[in-house]
């Protein structure tokens, strides 16, 4: 067993497709294959059930999982600490969509000047299609959407799961759906809707046509943010689309999430930069201690 297998082992788990985990990893799918029945054949065991559409984690594949966020997370912890004779400098620009700012990248950047104060490190919170320009324009280093980036010349690597609900006033008229709305009835209510850009929102509308329902809603307000987002719903002047992480987090009692028909509207998280970028060592310290922090690529 390699660090190599446990990586890509980790890859396959997050996007529960061969292919895909190819893509991402920039190699082939047999090369992925090879790792994969690597694995299975040294433990003796199954880890992932392939029987089913997608790529399912037997019980012990959870295990393995979890071996191997750990054991990643140490090897990079060890890597650096032989090199901290003398204190790390260095500058990272980020540039972060909201939702993977609020869940993964503020908190991780908040500890890891704790433990490198002599690393400068500058956030960026914008919509993701401004993260994508910002990294096209090389004035990040590092970008954190939840879009799936344009570019395939950039490099690409998962690090979380979202998901994209409903918020909805508590309010008494919107109590006949008490988990999940029609997709008809969407085209009655006034929605609240972030400004064009946000992943958030073009998530749900991609979801939405995909399940047969084109936009047509009547939008009685557009904001800049989650936050605003579901401050204004709170105050009952309509709907709007967030992520349940960050509503969840604002917990406020005058809204509540509900689904729509279909089931859950569920994306990715992407770490996005350059392929040609240098990488220097400091946002390679940041990257291992964000993954570390959160223990990136589990399973929702």
């Amino acid at each position: 067993m390699t660090d190599e297998d446990l990586h890509i082992f980790r890859t396959i788990a997050m996007t529960g497709n061969l292919s895909r985990a190819a893509v991402l990893l920039q190699t082939s799918q047999p090369t992925i294959s090879r790792h994969l029945q690597h694995l299975e054949k040294e433990l003796g065991t199954t880890l992932m059930d392939r029987s089913s559409g997608s790529i399912q984690l037997t019980p012990q594949g959870l295990q393995v999982l979890e071996f191997a966020q750990r054991v990643l997370g140490e090897w990079d912890a060890l890597k650096q600490s032989f090199h901290q004779q003398k204190p790390i400098s260095g500058f990272i620009e980020v540039a972060s969509s909201t939702v993977p700012a609020k869940i993964l990248v503020l908190p991780a950047v908040a500890s890891f000047l704790r433990q490198y104060p002599h690393i400068h490190v500058h956030v960026s919170i914008m919509n993701s299609q401004n993260v994508f320009h910002a990294i096209d324009e090389d004035r990040v280093a590092l970008g954190f959407v939840g879009l799936e980036p344009p570019s395939k010349s950039w490099r690409t690597e998962l690090i979380g799961r979202d998901e994209v609900i409903l918020v909805v006033p508590n309010l008494p008229q919107y109590e006949k759906w008490p988990t999940s709305i029609p997709l008809k009835d969407l085209a009655q209510l006034p929605f609240v809707q972030r400004k064009e850009g946000s992943g958030t929102h073009l998530t749900a509308i991609k979801a939405l046509r995909e399940r047969g329902f084109e936009q047509n809603w009547r939008v009685v307000c557009e904001v800049d943010s989650h936050e605003a987002l579901i401050e204004t719903v709170a105050t009952g002047i309509g709907v709007g689309f967030a992520s349940r992480q960050i509503a969840a987090m604002m917990s406020t009692r005058q809204v509540r999430m509900v689904s729509v028909e279909g089931g859950p509207i569920l994306r990715h998280l992407y770490l996005i930069h350059k392929q040609d970028a240098d990488n220097n060592k400091v946002s390679d310290l940041f990257l291992g201690h964000l993954k570390a922090q959160h223990n990136i690529l589990t399973r929702a």
